[in-house]
């Protein structure tokens, strides 16, 4: 019996030994010395239990890929504002519609351009030389009226408001204006030329040669007013101003042509060198053609050298088709 109670308290004293003394446990239950087995039973239910108690966004962050970014949206052209278009804008617009062949829609521009800016000088113009192209004179005139009163330093504007005045027949108020241009830019052949040749209309040829040698050389002076002598059928007169030209000039080539010309048989109408060319189709007309366009771009023949061979020179003369 006392062999049995003493080896009973011997295990008990052994296992207590082994054991060693128990340490409080730290707060979540798990002792801090709780060795391996109780190590590996924490880390099993962290990785368990991790899902439920953390951001579910963030808890993979360290071994998932990030999240692919939404693709950057380009912003939509924004569509024609009416409200913010300049009038340059319309009359760009409203140029091509002329020249597509769109009348009416090009006169909506022009309006257009006029309603931001009544005094636009380039809509103005537009418009005028549009109407007066249509045949339009009645609104041409009011048109050009309107911008050479908004700019009367202008001498383009004066020029034309003349010239549609001079097509309409009243060569009088056209010579008068034409004369303010001429003031305003003395130094301009077209000006010049432009008044000569209403001055010619109105049988003024002395005040038409006076313009002429104003910004001409006296041959070229004369051999202009021929041109636009013999253009109103006054060949003797014409043939009187080339002679002046060829004493002045015996070898100036397009007097000598057009001397030729002027004292042939008839063969058909005459063709001189002058030619013309307008903004509208930059295609050249032999001298005779009856139109009138605002502020023609006219070209004459070359001026010579004393070899006979042509050359540019802004003493080329420039001259008015005829008026109707």
């Amino acid at each position: 019996m006392r062999k049995t109670w003493f080896a009973v308290c011997t295990a008990v004293a052994m296992t207590a030994g082994c054991a060693g003394p128990a340490s409080p446990a730290k707060s979540g239950g798990i002792a801090a010395n709780a060795g391996p087995g109780a190590a590996q039973q924490a880390s099993w239910t962290q990785r368990i239990t991790a899902p439920f108690t953390t951001n579910p966004f963030t808890a993979f962050s360290g071994s998932a890929k990030p999240a692919a970014k939404a693709p950057k949206v380009e912003p939509v052209e924004k569509p024609f504002d009416p409200d913010k278009a300049t009038p340059e804008l319309y009359v760009r617009m409203a140029q091509l519609s002329h020249r597509g062949g769109d009348v009416s829609q090009a006169r909506t521009l022009y309006q257009k351009a006029l309603a931001r800016d009544p005094k636009h000088l380039e809509a103005l113009m537009g418009a005028a030389r549009m109407e007066d192209r249509e045949g339009q004179l009645d609104v041409a005139l009011m048109l050009y009226k309107r911008a050479a009163e908004a700019h009367p330093r202008n001498a383009t504007a004066v020029n034309d408001l003349a010239l549609c005045f001079a097509r309409r027949g009243d060569l009088a108020t056209a010579h008068q204006v034409l004369e303010q241009a001429v003031r305003l830019e003395p130094g301009k052949p077209l000006y010049r030329n432009n008044v000569a040749k209403v001055l010619v209309e109105m049988n003024r040829l002395d005040q038409a040669t006076g313009h002429q040698s104003a910004v001409h050389p006296p041959a070229v002076a004369n051999y202009n007013m021929a041109v636009l002598l013999s253009e109103r059928g006054r060949t003797a007169d014409a043939l009187n101003y080339l002679s002046a030209a060829l004493a002045i000039d015996p070898r100036m080539p397009p007097a000598q042509a057009m001397l030729a010309q002027l004292t042939a048989p008839p063969q058909g109408s005459a063709e001189y060198s002058i030619v013309q060319t307008t903004p509208a189709d930059g295609q050249a007309a032999q001298a005779g053609n009856d139109s009138i366009l605002p502020t023609p771009e006219v070209v004459a023949t070359m001026p010579w050298t004393a070899n006979g061979h042509a050359q540019q020179s802004e003493q080329s003369p420039l001259l008015l088709p005829p008026v109707n």
